[in-house]
């Protein structure tokens, strides 16, 4: 983003200008609008260029007069370059340092501001007569990802005689602390006419170096320690010989960073990353090995520091190569405090000719107040949350492995503004050594709210999240706390183990269940039955079903291993057997009543062991808790309907109301509820003794699809002795839009001597139905709501007010305009405004 924003705008990179748009001609060039005509200099054939909507055209002429583009060869151009070409270029020429001429087209117009630009000269005399195409390009173009972007440039660096031409990319992620820089430089050699590469290039605008602020690097004797955390961390560089450049900053002297460029190095920089909580007092710099040798190795002159806001220049009075090892320091004029440093290359105590000539830094230091500080002391500092805490967390932060465990074993001696800091350091540091610590401030945290349903505190939920973002790396710690904790802590351990590592989980919260507590189990198995639902988890579940391992488990284990499958019991390897093992002839009660879950899930897999269990459970069990469960998870097996039809007539009250629920699920996904289906469930509402049981029957064929049967069972229930049971026909009516029964619902909506509630429920079923018949009477019923004096003229008022918000007449805001009154009770005004808003079905 850096780079689609600054492009555009730039209009120079050093000393040299960046080609992003068109110019104008040369003066010293023979042209017109769409022809250019290069000299025959130095050596160097005369070139003709021509532009047009069909291309670039060049030819070579041994001489300047006469010569001219007809007939000559097309350049070979990029894609999407002839639209801009066909618009429109500019054509100059460019004499390089020598004499020599290079042709420059410049086609402005592209996406983004971007131009296209071709490179052209002419061969040296007696070397063939083709045109050269040096190079061609878009520059100005950012591509890439955010963060990433990169875009090719074109630098004229105008010399004594000539100029130099360099092309090059900026890269987003390698900058001069935020200053665009040319990397991948390859520069036009005059003498051979070819792109060559390793060209250096100076980053620095000539106008920032002229103001940069005056330094000079003093020798100075003695070793100095290095600091403990160091600050600085080389991040990026221009170039580097064998791509070391993290070697600055590593803290050992014997290892260098050599520029992979040949010569001064004007330019080449690295890129440090620093913290601007640490003010930066001076600089420790070793140039050359103290006793390593470095191939070529040659001493900068001159460099610049630079921050994002500042630039330094630093002069280096002798030759720092022939002193190995010895240490200068730049001392600033006041402290530096930046989140980032670069190093900059400027002249070096190397002739120009040198042809093995690398500038080499081996090392450099960042001196800060905090240097002579262990890293327990500086956890020490962090206490009170003052710049200075700041600076010693910055350095913490940077401070590795020791720097961690010395922030972990002060953090309990800390105030709350140093544990805040500290929880900074930790974040930062790998999962391996933050896990543990997290796990143990929830388990802290967990113990101290006790058995309070308190709002958690800021911490805990860092600590979990903090966890989760470690991902499986938290497993080993929280399944200690799942093995070691108590109570409460044993619950959350495991619910987050079964979230963060599934697999990881599986055999440990099989072990788990392993505990008399069974409030603690319940919990448990809920945790193992999330982990379950992983695909990741299937390998370590199949091993938990390993005949031998499954044999030992206790019963209460091997159950509750089964009962958290759940769905996905049929995909487990072991499982049909490890519950064939358990569902047998004679099994205990609480056996038979736990299985029935399982059971239900591997039927509709089609186990028939499974079915087998099921269906007799259903039919025959003596137990009427048993066939209660039976009823309540036979839905999920289709096969076993007729067993769940008949448990519908079950002796046992509770086992019918059951199957009444569980033949409604099936109902309900089912696209056409069967005729048998339907029958029990009419039945059960005309006939049962029991109000509840009929109630749930008219909500189950309420909530599946409309049938005949079904919406004549619902009708006829609006004559049924319960209130509930009427309210609950006329819902479902409703819902199905059975408009074949509009008249009885509409005597019930009228009937002064029927209940509120239900007369309200037929309002609604009518509104349902889109019955507009009823309009103005509803507009009577909300416009008393204001003034209504018992409980079901308000229960009326509100139903009235929906109905009308569900048919939406067109005079609707007319109608409800009384009930927008200021002085209307808030809660009617709001049932109005609801209204208005509503969404209507009807037409």
């Amino acid at each position: 983003m850096r780079l689609r924003t600054a492009l555009p705008a730039l209009a120079t990179l050093a000393t040299g200008t960046l080609v992003l748009a068109t110019s104008e001609a040369a003066p010293d060039s023979k042209s017109s609008k769409d022809v250019i005509v290069a000299p025959a200099v130095a050596g160097q054939q005369a070139l003709a260029v021509r532009v047009s909507k069909a291309g670039i055209v060049a030819r070579v002429c041994a001489k300047e007069a006469d010569c001219n583009a007809e007939s000559g060869t097309t350049i070979e151009l990029p894609a999407g370059a002839l639209d801009l070409v066909a618009k429109g270029a500019k054509l100059e020429t460019k004499t390089l340092v020598g004499g020599r001429q290079v042709v420059r087209v410049v086609a402005g117009g592209g996406p983004g501001g971007a131009s296209f630009v071709a490179l052209l000269g002419a061969p040296l005399a007696g070397k063939g007569d083709a045109p050269i195409t040096l190079w061609t390009g878009f520059t100005g173009l950012a591509k890439g990802e955010h963060g990433e972007e990169r875009a090719a440039v074109l630098v004229e660096e105008p010399l004594e005689k000539g100029v130099r031409l360099v092309v090059g990319e900026q890269r987003d992620d390698v900058t001069v602390c935020g200053r665009p820089a040319l990397v991948s430089a390859r520069e036009v050699d005059p003498q051979t006419m070819t792109l060559k590469r390793g060209a250096s290039v100076q980053n620095l605008s000539g106008e920032e170096r002229a103001a940069a602020v005056k330094l000079a690097a003093a020798q100075v004797s003695g070793d100095k320690p290095r600091p403990l955390v160091p600050l600085l961390v080389a991040r990026t560089a221009s170039s580097a010989v064998g791509k070391a450049f993290a070697t600055l900053t590593d803290g050992d002297p014997e290892t260098a960073w050599s520029e992979a460029k040949t010569g001064p190095g004007r330019g080449e920089f690295v890129t440090f990353s620093s913290a601007s909580e640490v003010p930066i007092a001076s600089l420790d710099i070793v140039v050359r090995p103290p006793k390593a040798e470095v191939s070529g190795g040659a001493a900068p002159k001159r460099i610049y520091l630079a921050t994002p806001e500042k630039l330094y220049e630093v002069s280096f009075a002798e030759d720092a190569f022939k002193k190995a090892g010895a240490r200068y320091e730049v001392k600033l004029p006041e402290p530096i405090t930046a989140t980032c440093l670069s190093v900059v290359l400027d002249t070096a105590y190397a002739p120009e000719s040198a042809a093995d000539a690398r500038v080499t830094i081996a090392e450099i230091t960042a001196r800060t107040a905090f240097d002579e500080s262990s890293p327990e002391a500086l956890v020490g500092a962090l206490a009170g949350g003052s710049d200075r805490s700041k600076g010693a967390a910055a350095l913490l932060a940077r401070g590795g492995s020791a720097a961690v465990k010395a922030t972990i074993q002060g953090y309990d001696k800390l105030d709350d503004a140093g544990k805040k800091l500290a929880e900074g350091v930790i974040d930062a540091a790998p999962c391996a050594d933050q896990a543990p610590f997290w796990t143990r401030v929830m388990q802290a945290e967990l113990e101290k709210k006790g058995t309070k349903r308190a709002p958690e505190e800021p911490v805990l939920v860092h600590a979990r999240d903090r966890l989760r973002r470690c991902g499986r790396a938290s497993a080993a710690s929280l399944a200690e706390l799942v093995v070691k904790g108590e109570g409460k802590v044993r619950i959350e351990a495991a619910a987050e183990l079964s979230l963060i590592a599934p697999a990881e989980a599986i055999p440990v919260l099989v072990d788990a269940l392993a505990t008399p507590d069974d409030a603690l189990r319940r919990e448990l198995r809920g945790s193992l039955a999330h982990a379950a639902k992983s695909e990741r988890a299937l390998a370590a579940l199949g091993a938990e079903f390993e005949k031998e391992r499954f044999a030992g488990r206790s019963e209460v284990v091997r159950i509750d291993l089964l009962r958290a499958l759940g769905a996905r019991i049929d995909l487990v390897p072991g499982a049909r057997d490890a519950f064939a093992s358990l569902a047998t002839e004679g099994a205990p009660f609480r056996t038979r009543y736990l299985l029935l879950g399982p059971a239900a899930d591997l039927a509709r897999a089609g186990d028939k062991h499974a079915e087998t269990f099921l269906v007799t459970a259903l039919r025959k069990d003596p137990d009427r808790h048993v066939r209660l469960r039976a009823a309540e998870v036979a839905h999920r097996a289709p096969q076993v309907l007729p067993s769940l039809l008949e448990a519908s007539e079950d002796p046992e009250v509770r086992v019918r109301d059951a199957a009444v629920f569980s033949l409604g699920a099936r109902g309900r996904t089912d696209e056409a509820p069967s005729a048998a289906l339907v029958t029990a469930l009419g039945k059960r509402l005309a006939q049962d003794p029991f109000t509840f049981v009929r109630t749930n029957a008219a909500r189950s064929l309420g909530e599946m699809p409309s049938t005949k049967a079904g919406d004549a069972a619902l009708a006829a229930a609006l004559g049924d002795a319960s209130p509930e049971v009427r309210g609950r026909a006329l819902d479902g009516l409703g819902m199905h839009q059975a408009t074949a029964y509009l008249g009885p619902i509409r005597e019930l909506a009228g009937n002064d001597e029927e209940q509120a509630e239900v007369r309200a429920r037929a309002l609604l079923a009518l509104a349902a139905m889109c019955d507009r018949s009823q309009v103005d009477t509803w507009t009577k019923l909300a416009r008393r709501t204001p003034f209504a004096m018992s409980e079901g003229e308000r229960t009326l008022g509100a139903a009235a007010i929906a109905a009308l918000g569900d048919i939406k007449p067109q005079d609707l805001r007319a109608r409800l305009a009384p009930l927008l009154d200021p002085k209307v009770p808030r809660n009617v005004r709001e049932l109005a405004r609801a209204a208005l808003e509503a969404t209507s079905k009807c037409k």
